[in-house]
């Protein structure tokens, strides 16, 4: 395929960021807003530090999208291409309140908003595409990253569990760690250095942070969606470490 046949302007990829950055916006705050209604925004200990986090992360997903992300609201009008840095650091910010379980959560509503960002994924690498020196790398990556999205362990509040504050204090560091994990790839991935995603320290903290996440949670339910994603991401991980070493 040559350059001139793959023309993906930077601006849909923008509109898909937008409409992610919307949907998920929308969903979280819906959710808070009938919490508070309902007078559950401070219900218990759970409920009152989800509620924190989540605001805290909408809020700073707001301030970032407002004050430093100008390239990106100019790209929507194909203007300016966008600072896909702050883009992607932005949409991690705001990932962090996605994951977690919050009363009134519309999980169909969330998935629909991350369709838009791995679509955005895809758009990026077709763009990239042409200038990649490892095509088969990029794609591979991509696919890669893209499973272990799915395998960050969302927050749920589980009080049955012997140890469960515990539990959810393991809970919230295993998410925070791996959306920072993912937020890195993400970003290296839009500024043209996705090639080779497969990187050991996100793969170990996924690896061990669900391993833990899951065994600790056995008792009350086994988390089907986290392992299937998990053991994916592991066999990715290893096969293509085998043929990228293949391929040098």
């Amino acid at each position: 395929m040559t350059k001139s046949k793959v023309k993906i302007p930077h601006a849909v990829i923008s509109w898909f960021f937008l409409m992610y950055f919307l949907i998920l916006f929308a969903e979280r705050l819906q959710s808070l807003l009938r919490a508070v209604s309902a007078n559950q925004f401070f219900m218990d200990t759970f409920e009152s530090v989800a509620s924190m986090i989540v605001s805290l992360s909408l809020l700073s997903a707001v301030v970032l999208l407002v004050l430093f992300n100008k390239p990106f609201w100019k790209s929507l009008g194909g203007k300016a291409e966008p600072d896909y840095a702050m883009m992607t650091v932005t949409a991690g910010v705001i990932l962090v309140s996605g994951m977690i379980h919050t009363e009134y959560t519309i999980p169909a509503i969330q998935f629909a908003s991350y369709g838009m960002l791995i679509v955005a994924m895809i758009l990026r690498a077709v763009q990239l595409m042409p200038e990649s020196k490892n095509r088969f790398g990029l794609w591979y990556s991509l696919i890669y990253l893209t499973v272990f999205s799915m395998a960050i362990p969302v927050v749920y509040k589980h009080y049955t569990l012997t140890n469960a504050t515990l539990f959810h204090i393991i809970e919230y560091c295993v998410m925070f760690a791996l959306v920072f994990s993912f937020t890195f790839m993400l970003r290296r991935l839009f500024l043209g250095r996705g090639d080779n995603l497969l990187l050991w320290i996100p793969f170990v903290i996924m690896a061990v942070g669900d391993a833990v996440v899951l065994w600790m949670g056995r008792t009350a339910e086994v988390n089907a969606f986290v392992l299937i994603f998990a053991a994916l991401s592991v066999i990715l991980f290893i096969i293509g470490k085998i043929i990228f070493a293949v391929r040098k």
